[in-house]
């Protein structure tokens, strides 16, 4: 389920998709989806407050990534992940432990990963919370 304060991931899913021949003539043409073979970024999206992008890792990289842990900046980057400053890993999909989740505040400047002073991040109504 989605938080209400979290971006949904957008429609396009970012796996590689590689077409297969038919097992038998009977059959219809089908895909079979991929893990790609490198690090894939997807486009920026946003809502009110955050920015947000998510990181497909390639199996080997998955593999070294520890699970159901938010990785902090240095982590992320040893693993392979490059991007502008001010990302921060805020949530593990545990289906899909080798897609990286990352947002940072609107306005965030990339070259510093600073925030806007003005920047505030918004209040979730307690009977909106999910109780970890």
């Amino acid at each position: 389920f989605l938080l209400p304060h979290c971006a949904p991931l957008p429609q396009r899913v970012c796996y590689i998709a590689t077409r297969l021949p038919p097992p038998s003539s009977t059959r219809r043409d089908f895909w079979f989806f991929t893990m790609p073979r490198t690090i894939q970024y997807s486009e920026k999206y946003q809502d009110d407050i955050y920015e947000y992008r998510h990181v497909i890792l390639p199996t080997d990289v998955a593999r070294l990534c520890p699970k159901n842990k938010l990785l902090s900046e240095t982590e992320w980057r040893q693993l392979g992940v490059q991007q502008s400053r001010g990302w921060e890993h805020y949530a593990v999909h545990k289906p899909e432990p080798h897609i990286l989740l990352f947002r940072r505040p609107n306005g965030t400047d990339p070259v510093s990963g600073k925030v806007p002073e003005n920047w505030k991040p918004a209040t979730i109504p307690p009977a909106m919370q999910v109780n970890a």
